[in-house]
């Protein structure tokens, strides 16, 4: 996406933009804790493992209910997932995504089974889908003014690599009379995408 989109409908204009001041999905309530290693980038959560050796040696390790690595690829920016990039130069495993049984028992309420184990999986695959676009700037706000230019409303923290969800979650976010600078925004969006 280019760095600010807008569409007007007359009355009132819709601003979306990239939000270079987006907070960290990781200070946010997250099931999982993410921990990592790397020379050059401070990545996932605070914690006081000094290595990996260390972690794979602590309580929370052998505790773990569901354990996933992760996978961070460094090239012209960076990107992290569940799996392994398969580039031995630029890419290789940072750090562990993990729940440990305790906290599984704490959050579900239920007995520690596949199915939860399942539940869990997809929940951390979804919680670092979610970093990687924050730490691929894939992050919005919006902004709508009335016809004087004066801000009416405005929203942050919109995260996604596909900006129809995008705006489909900034609709929801705000009134329905705004609703039509929204159906707009997404046809102006689309024709943008098909020129790329």
């Amino acid at each position: 996406m280019e760095d600010k989109m807008s569409v007007s409908d007359g009355n009132y204009k819709l601003e979306v933009f990239r939000d270079e001041d987006a907070e960290n999905p990781r200070e946010w309530e997250n099931l999982g804790k993410m921990v990592c290693w790397h020379r050059r980038y401070n990545l996932g959560d605070k914690h006081e493992y000094e290595d990996p050796q260390a972690f794979r040696e602590s309580e929370d390790y052998k505790n773990a209910f569901v354990i996933l690595p992760l996978y961070l690829y460094d090239h012209s920016g960076i990107t992290m997932s569940n799996t392994d990039f398969n580039d031995r130069f630029d890419s290789g495993q940072v750090g562990y995504i993990y729940v440990t049984k305790e906290q599984a028992q704490k959050e579900y309420h239920c007995e520690l089974d596949d199915n939860l184990a399942q539940r869990i999986r997809e929940m951390l695959i979804a919680e670092t889908k979610m970093y990687d676009q924050y730490l691929q700037g894939d992050c919005y706000a919006f902004k709508i003014m009335d016809g004087q230019g004066d801000e009416i409303d405005a929203c942050s923290g919109f995260l996604g690599d596909d900006l129809r969800e995008v705006l489909k979650e900034m609709r929801e976010s705000c009134n329905d009379e705004f609703s039509g600078l929204f159906d707009k925004m997404e046809k102006h969006s689309s024709a943008y995408a098909a020129m790329m």
